[in-house]
Order: C-alpha cells, then sequence, then structure tokens
C-alpha cells in the first residue's frame, strides 16, 4: 500500500484505548498473498478486454456469453470504489510505525551505503504508508521524496538527508501489514477463483484437477480448470502473475464444498405452518 493510496482505506477506529493508541480496519487487498490485482471501477464493461475474452473462448472453448459474464463477475470482484469493502483487516497503529520506522532505518542504512539503487529505494519506499501522519506537513516527507527518486539516476545527499528527517518524524511512514496475518485473508482471490469455477461449471465442465507428484513443470496441481484460473489471474494482475496451484486446489474445495450446501438447501423439505405452530 502506498502513500499515494491513503485515500483508498475505509476504516472504523477502535476509541476504547485512552493512551493515542488504536486500530484501524482499512480495505485491504493482496491479504495473504503478493497479488497485484487490477483494481477499477469496471462497472457492466466487465475487467476483460475484447482481446482477452476472444482468447479464452478460443483457449478454453467456452461461450462468448460466458466470457463476458466471467468479466463482469471480475470487474465486480476488482471493485475498489470507497463504498466496496472486501478485505477488511486490523492495523494496529503503534506496530504499524514501528514496523515502518525498522524498514525505513534499513533503507536509510543502504542508501548512505550505496547498495540500493535509486529506483530500487522508490519502490520499496512506496510500500510505506503515511495514513498515521500527525499533521499534513508530515505526510507529505513521504511523498516528496518519492518525487525526487521518480527522475533521479543517483542517490544524492540531500535524498539521504530527506530519509533521515523522515526517520526522525514520529508516525511519517508506517507499513500497513495486518496486526495479526492468522485471522487474515484474500477474499477478493477466493471471489475470482469462485467466478471462475461458476463460469466453468455453466459451461458443463468438470470442477476437478489432477494432482501430480513427479516434479512435472507447472507444479503439482494441474488440468484444464486450473490453466483456466491461472490464465484468467495472469490477465488481472500487474504485471501478469499466477497463483500457487495448492491455494487453487483449496479454493477450487471450497467452492465445491459450498454447492453440495447450497444443493442440500434447495432439495430440504420445506417448513409449513407459521411462526405460532
Amino acid at each position: 500500500m502506498s502513500a499515494n493510496a491513503d485515500s483508498d482505506l475505509n476504516c472504523n477506529r477502535d476509541v476504547t484505548d485512552t493512551e493515542g493508541d488504536y486500530s484501524v480496519y482499512p480495505h485491504m487487498d493482496g491479504i495473504k498473498s503478493s497479488m497485484s490485482w487490477k483494481l477499477g471501477s469496471y462497472g457492466e464493461r466487465g475487467a476483460l478486454s475484447e482481446d482477452m475474452i476472444g482468447g479464452l473462448c478460443e483457449q478454453f472453448d467456452l461461450p462468448t456469453t460466458l466470457t463476458h459474464e466471467l468479466s463482469v463477475l471480475l470487474g465486480n470482484c476488482l471493485n475498489n470504489d470507497d463504498d466496496i469493502a472486501i478485505n477488511l483487516t486490523e492495523v494496529r497503529r503503534s506496530q504499524a510505525i514501528e514496523r515502518g520506522q525498522k524498514h525505513l532505518k534499513t533503507f536509510l542504512r543502504e542508501a548512505k551505503r550505496g547498495t540500493i539503487t535509486a529506483q530500487e529505494l522508490r519502490n520499496a519506499l512506496g510500500s510505506l504508508s503515511t495514513y498515521f501522519a500527525s499533521t499534513p506537513e508530515d505526510s507529505d516527507l513521504l511523498p516528496q521524496v518519492l518525487d525526487k527518486l521518480e527522475s533521479a539516476t543517483t542517490l544524492s545527499k540531500d535524498i539521504v538527508d530527506d530519509i533521515r528527517r523522515i526517520y526522525g518524524t514520529q508516525g511519517a511512514v508506517a507499513e500497513m501489514s495486518p496486526r495479526d496475518k492468522r485471522f487474515s485473508r484474500d477474499k477478493r482471490r477466493q471471489y475470482i477463483v469462485e467466478s471462475c469455477c461458476y463460469i466453468w461449471k455453466d459451461a458443463g465442465r468438470s470442477l476437478t484437477y489432477t494432482t501430480y507428484s513427479d516434479g512435472r513443470p507447472g507444479g503439482q496441481r494441474q488440468g484444464p480448470l486450473v490453466n483456466f484460473i491461472q490464465s484468467v489471474v495472469k490477465m488481472i494482475t500487474e504485471p501478469g502473475q499466477i497463483l500457487s496451484g495448492e491455494t487453487i486446489r483449496v479454493d477450487i474445495d471450497d467452492f465445491r464444498v459450498k454447492l453440495e450446501r447450497e444443493q442440500e438447501e434447495r432439495c430440504a423439505e420445506p417448513i409449513f405452518g407459521n411462526q405460532y405452530t
């Protein structure tokens, strides 16, 4: 989450703490994942271009109508409108600032030693947030350095001094990881895989995968559905990425359980009578 993305945070504060520390619950993406989803406000046009839709139709022999439907479903999954909150997780102010300071100390040491390039430093600093800055002036410190690094070819003394100044300003940077990652899950990824599974099922295909244990290229989990999901994920990440086969296996298994539960609910005996009988 970059300093420039802080306006996208939708959160509530835990106001029970009286010592100035509190939690926020931001809408976070890529939880337990390094996926860089192409977020946006896609509306009814969907997240896939016509070329992407055509490519999926040809590669996996899918009807155009279903692939267009998938595009709209994916657009909903990737929606980043302010009133959409897919991933909510707790970030504690004190922890986030402490982690930000540790990262900044490392970057400052590397900058002084010359063991990091200007672009590498910009990318590293871009992962930090100014969300907990105390004043507008403090929140401007990190973006100002990022602007300098945009066109810098070397790390000048004034850039190093700027980083040192940020390091000495409490709250000027924070690292917005979840307070406890054990309770966080990338729901956006889950919904994307589910959307692929729904379309695959509606096309009359089997919700299965093949498991190999011989170390072949492509990993242990393979098959047409896995290949379809990986192709879609490549199209909606920047740069194009793929999921681990084991992650896909878990999501497919969860989806099949969900379908079975829905089927059981539909087939359950109807309950007659009213609230008084």
